[in-house]
């Protein structure tokens, strides 16, 4: 088990995280808390995900970002020397008109893209140009490379898709494996 507290004068994010188990989120963005659950199940995650927006500033900025952040250093945490996990991971999921690939080294160093055309709209509550800011914090605060390239229609399937390619990417990396280095070294 491996937790993570943020606490700043606009949120205060609570997360939990074990391997296997059920998952709870509960976020004021609805379609947030949907994807966190997606995310969470695809990649193998159990524990919980609680998030409360202390002053509404925005559009769900601070709230998705610092949803993000927690959930990268729990994922960080719960990692601990990255020992004994297979490393790398990727995946494809298609998703009725949409398709989405996730690839993930969770070796300790830290780059992200996100190749996705996304409309100026929101779904639930949460703006869909803040997916890759989510990506970016997410990857950030785990130390982890993460690359995801989503094609499609349906935004919501797009995004969808997205996750679930990344919870099972996670899932591969996070299994059990040599996650070796020619270097000698994870970093």
């Amino acid at each position: 088990m491996a937790a993570y507290t943020r606490k700043t004068l606009e949120t205060e994010v609570v997360v939990e995280l074990s391997r296997g188990g059920e998952a709870s989120v509960d976020t004021p963005i609805p379609f947030l808390t949907h994807m966190v659950e997606t995310l969470l199940l695809y990649a193998g995650l159990g524990g919980r995900v609680v998030a409360r927006e202390l002053r509404r500033l925005d559009d769900g900025h601070h709230v998705i970002e610092d949803v993000a952040i927690a959930l990268g250093r729990a994922l960080d945490a719960l990692m601990g020397d990255r020992k004994g996990i297979a490393r790398f991971g990727h995946s494809v999921v298609p998703m009725d008109d949409s398709i989405a690939l996730a690839a993930v080294d969770l070796g300790g160093r830290v780059y992200w893209v996100v190749k996705t055309r996304l409309p100026d709209t929101a779904i639930g509550g949460y703006p869909l140009s803040m997916f890759p800011h989510f990506v970016r914090s997410l990857a950030t605060e785990a130390r982890a490379t993460i690359h995801i390239y989503a094609r499609g229609l349906d935004p919501h399937h797009k995004i969808e898709a997205a996750h679930k390619a990344l919870g099972l990417a996670l899932r591969h990396a996070l299994s059990p494996g040599q996650g070796t280095s020619t270097k000698g070294t994870l970093k």
